[in-house]
């Protein structure tokens, strides 16, 4: 069976994980003050609503969870469909999705009752990229999020002290990296979000196709 690679590179892991950064200033900076990319702190929401008995805003925070699960079940759906023809351009049609997604979101005006549309978007394409951009270099990476990126640092560099390992060294380098690349991408949404508006997303989705691009000329095939 032929394997790609080219969507595995640490290329690919740069732009996406920029992306993950902006996406949550984005989201944060014009789009009601909330992070679209994980769903954690919804669901904390949601149970603190649950106790207060506030159904509408219970529904406020469901929808944007149950886009996230939606957007899983079809990055999931893209890639057994994929698998089952062999046709070898899972990752890259969940970049096209994600696109076409965000393309919509930049035309949601900014108001209250758009946002929650805007933020289920949102929520819909990071989902789309947390399940099917889960590894790169051989390392599991999330470009979505931190949290986990973060503790592989740490552990890696404790591996790399203890056992005096320069692969775990190298390992964490790449942790380092991508948490570092989070951030950035942390402050470069917030500053095209503060003067471009709610049409500053248009600068994630020309990173997501210079992605795109990456996998299509970096990729290369090799047989099982």
């Amino acid at each position: 069976m032929a394997v790609i690679k080219g969507s595995t590179r640490l290329e690919t892991a740069v732009l996406l994980t920029l992306c993950g950064g902006y996406l949550d200033a984005y989201t944060y900076s014009v789009r009601g003050g909330v992070f679209a990319n994980a769903q954690t702190g919804n669901i904390i929401k949601l149970g603190i609503q649950i106790v207060n008995g506030d159904l509408s805003a219970c529904i406020r925070y469901l929808i944007p969870i149950g886009a996230f699960i939606l957007g899983v079940i079809i990055a999931i759906a893209i890639r057994l469909y994929m698998e089952k023809n062999d046709l070898h351009v899972i990752r890259r049609g969940v970049l096209l999705t994600e696109m076409a997604a965000l393309a919509v979101v930049s035309f949601i005006p900014e108001a209250e009752e758009y946002n929650l549309l805007a933020n289920t978007l949102v929520s819909f394409a990071c989902a789309m990229q947390m399940e099917a951009f889960g590894s790169f270099v051989n390392q599991p990476i999330a470009t979505t999020v931190s949290t986990g990126n973060l503790r592989k640092l740490v552990e890696y560099l404790v591996k790399g002290f203890y056992e005096k390992d320069k692969e775990a060294f190298k390992i964490a380098g790449i942790y380092f990296l991508i948490v570092s690349l989070f951030i950035l991408g942390v402050i470069f949404g917030t500053l095209c979000s503060d003067y471009m508006g709610i049409h500053s997303v248009w600068i994630v989705i020309i990173m997501m196709f210079m992605a795109f691009i990456v996998i299509t000329t970096k990729m290369k095939i090799t047989n099982d």
